[in-house]
């Protein structure tokens, strides 16, 4: 009798968590001021994991006009969420002792490129990773402008593996050594040196030590592997092009999907991963000032962790609580940061209502 009275009640909560969704959803979609009547060309892809229950929605088509609607398999461009598994490369070598929490940079890179005395062995391989290595950051410094001005629409194809040292070699002194400053070119460099570290390319590490522990079958650096793929467009609807990083991988290069990215959240919160010992390393506060706390790629705040991710043409935001036990992926095929990071917000304040 009691068994019954359980699973009766278990089916009314999962179900109470169901409806709370699908209202959530409806009201995000097709509300008043919703995405279909504020952004009626936009693709978009909902992925919740709650109450143990995944559930995925979708609104739009792949491309503006197209007839091919998004779904939960259709792969986008994840940007910048991509550096959260650089990170988690980062605490596996720690994890398994192939380098320590504390180490330097130097240990690590090339034979021939030597740091200025002012800050060698200064600079750790978590600082890099916690956006507060005060090197360059190549987003909004000289270095990105130069790249602009050579190509506007993909102006990263041009950071290779000698572009990376030579700007380290040009960096004689720190800017806010310790203070977060966001950097591309840190988790750019944090990726190499984890190469040359495994002595394989960054595309094999990524793939041998996480996508496959995590059974993440569609997430990819490579744009041919699928035709379920979502178009590229900025905030206004211009079509993009692909996004071409090269030696910036690791901080933005990943295309994934909503089924891929759920996985990999459900990894965050489970306990069951063989990752867990990692993940919980990447969930550790690095850094912490009036304004945010960081750990190896999450921005973490009171109860949850997220990282967003802008490429020239999609958009992408993922989030997690171990606390309330959810996660949520949100994925645009317009580059709009705020579009995206709204719905997160609003998903999740009304699925926690719940609990």
């Amino acid at each position: 009798m009691i068994r019954i009275l359980l699973i009766f009640l278990l089916a009314i909560s999962t179900s109470s968590f169901a409806q709370t969704q699908q209202k959530a959803i409806d009201s995000l979609f097709y509300g008043k001021a919703g995405i279909r009547v504020q952004n009626p060309d936009v693709g978009l892809v909902v992925g919740i994991y709650q109450n143990g229950q995944t559930h995925y929605y979708s609104i739009g088509t792949r491309m503006v006009k197209g007839s091919a609607v998004v779904d939960s398999l259709t792969i986008f461009e994840i940007g910048s969420a991509t550096k959260t598994l650089t990170a988690l490369l980062l605490a596996i070598d720690i994890q398994h002792h192939r380098l320590a929490e504390s180490d330097p940079i130097d240990r690590y890179l090339p034979v021939d490129i030597s740091l200025p005395r002012n800050y060698r062995n200064k600079i750790k391989l978590t600082d890099l990773a916690s956006h507060q290595s005060g090197l360059p950051n190549l987003s909004s410094d000289k270095y990105f402008e130069s790249l602009l001005q050579k190509d506007p629409r993909n102006p990263f194809r041009f950071v290779d593996q000698k572009y990376l040292y030579r700007m380290l070699k040009e960096t004689d002194t720190l800017m806010n050594y310790g203070k977060y400053q966001y950097n591309n070119y840190a988790f750019s460099l944090l990726g190499d040196l984890l190469a040359r570290k495994n002595e394989m390319t960054f595309n094999t590490l990524i793939t041998h030590d996480i996508l496959h522990s995590l059974e993440m079958e569609n997430t990819t650096f490579d744009n041919n592997r699928s035709t379920n793929v979502a178009g590229l467009y900025d905030q206004r609807g211009h079509p993009q092009e692909p996004m071409i990083l090269k030696a910036a991988s690791p901080a933005g290069g990943l295309k994934s999907n909503a089924v891929d990215l759920i996985k990999y959240l459900k990894a965050q919160i489970s306990g069951t991963s063989t990752l867990e010992a990692a993940i919980r390393l990447t969930q550790k506060v690095y850094y912490k000032d009036n304004e945010r706390m960081v750990g190896l790629g999450w921005d973490i705040k009171d109860d949850y962790y997220q990282k967003d991710g802008d490429t020239f043409g999609n958009s992408c935001l993922l989030r997690f609580s171990r606390k309330n036990g959810t996660a949520i992926v949100v994925l645009s095929n317009h580059q709009n940061g705020m579009l995206v990071r709204d719905a997160v917000d609003f998903i999740y304040a009304q699925i926690n209502q719940v609990k």
